[in-house]
């Protein structure tokens, strides 16, 4: 077959003739057979490689388009990723975290966050940081200083920064703690710890419990002993206190920001009672002496004193006692219930005084006669001492380095004339634990000299000493 004009034309296939579709061949007598649709099933094919052709152009384009759009659609995962990771671990997000934590009292969370290996913050003590930040700074306050202070550290090559309060206490510190992902700076957040500080006035022992761990602490009367580090905060412990006297209940208070250093004082408020105790009738007595007598506990008495703290756990059995002339007198006693205890208790005590009075008269008689029959060995010791020019004599009768003393043991080795008759004690006052005895004696030429002598020691002869002596 032959193509002319874009046709295909049937020939003989022995001499090549067109035979115009007859069935034999004009010019060989041939027998020619002929596809009916061959013509058209060549035009068949070339229409369908013209359409595969087209498709073949259109699909070149689209797998063109399959990696791109992959690597588009990872792009947008990673923009996705990015801004996942930024809302939940930029600094200023891990700022947020910290400013939400304290805006909804989220103790636990907050715990977590405070929390360092070298100090571990407990919900209690969380809770206690939030009251404190938003009445010491206020919210609104606190969340300005905090993005400020991050803001500033990103720009800057510091590695902490603090947040403080508007008197300049510190109450948060910001640092950097290396990178999250690569990308952020990992901050931290700690608040700032002061020692705790207690000084009670007499031994106790503190039991409270700390964010679930129990503490027991011991200190000495007088001495400064630590109850821990605390975060900034306004503390009121629960505490129970042990003493000599009892048990207490009641709290140990504190307030960080009442300290410019490390170190903040404790005060104690607990449920006690103290006692001021009305004397009457004790002039006849020694006023060292006088004790009140609290439980069993004896203190010295001051007049308007307060006494105590005493715990509300039992009754409180109170009186006083004193002595005169080495013999002790009490007053009545007076109980005070532990169901009537209160905060101030005043309780009005009464010594016998006329008992008192009896007894010192008869004392003094005693005293006075100690007195004089001491006056009277010691001037005849003198006038002998006087005699054989020996000092010794008088010496266990002095007591002292008084210059007097000197005086005399001059006039004995001297031989002065020393040798007095008659002595008779004439006055004695008592005064701090002296006599002042008022003597006359008669000297040379029957003269009646009159001397004062100053004598210490109790109401015994064997115990006066004379510390000095004025007259003749």
């Amino acid at each position: 077959m032959t193509v002319e004009g874009g046709v295909i034309v049937p020939e003989c296939p022995r001499c090549h003739q067109i035979s115009n579709h007859n069935a034999y061949c004009q010019n060989c007598q041939l027998q020619i057979s002929y596809s009916i649709n061959s013509s058209n099933s060549n035009s068949s094919d070339m229409n369908e490689k013209r359409k595969a052709s087209a498709h073949h152009s259109k699909q070149w384009p689209i797998k063109k388009m399959i990696p791109i759009g992959i690597i588009g659609f990872i792009i947008i995962l990673l923009i996705i990723l990015f801004l996942l990771l930024k809302n939940y671990n930029s600094p200023e997000a891990q700022a947020q975290i910290l400013i939400n934590a304290i805006d909804k009292n989220d103790t636990s969370r907050l715990s977590n966050i405070l929390s360092s290996k070298d100090n571990k913050v407990g919900p209690n003590e969380a809770d206690t940081y939030i009251q404190f930040i938003k009445s010491e700074i206020g919210m609104a306050s606190f969340e300005r200083k905090v993005n400020k202070t991050v803001a500033n550290l990103e720009q800057e090559t510091a590695i902490a920064a603090y947040v403080k309060t508007a008197n300049n206490q510190n109450v948060l510190r910001i640092s950097k703690n290396g990178r999250r992902y690569l990308i952020f700076n990992n901050l931290g957040f700690q608040a700032p710890t002061k020692q705790a500080e207690v000084k009670p006035n007499v031994k106790s022992k503190y039991e409270f419990n700390s964010d679930g761990y129990q503490k027991k602490i011991i200190a000495d009367q007088n001495q400064a002993v630590s109850l821990g580090n605390f975060i900034p905060g306004k503390y009121s412990i629960e505490v129970v206190k042990t003493t000599d006297r009892g048990t207490y209940h009641g709290h140990l208070k504190f307030n960080t920001s009442e300290s410019k250093s490390n170190v903040v004082k404790v005060t104690e408020d607990f449920e006690q009672a103290t006692i001021q105790a009305n004397l009457k009738n004790t002039e006849g007595l020694d006023s060292k002496s006088i004790k009140v007598v609290i439980n069993d506990e004896k203190l010295d008495y001051g007049k308007n004193k307060n006494y105590g703290p005493f715990p509300l756990s039992r009754d409180l059995n109170v009186y006083a006692v004193g002595q005169t002339n080495g013999k002790t007198f009490k007053t009545n006693t007076q109980v005070i219930k532990k169901d009537d205890i209160q905060s101030k208790n005043n309780v009005k005590l009464t010594f016998d005084d006329k008992a008192i009075e009896r007894f010192n008269k008869s004392q003094e008689k005693d005293v006075v006669n100690q007195l004089s029959d001491f006056i009277k060995d010691y001037i005849g010791a003198l006038g002998n001492a006087s005699k054989h020019k020996d000092y010794s004599q008088v010496a266990n009768y002095l007591n002292g380095q008084n210059h007097k003393f000197i005086t005399l043991k001059q006039d004995i080795d001297r031989e002065k004339d020393l040798d007095f008759k008659n002595p008779e004690v004439i006055n004695v006052q008592e005064s701090d634990g002296l006599y002042y005895v008022t003597v006359e004696k008669e000297a040379n030429q029957h003269r009646i000299v009159r001397g004062q002598y100053t004598v210490r020691g109790e109401a015994d002869k064997d115990q006066f000493k004379i510390v000095d002596y004025d007259g003749e």
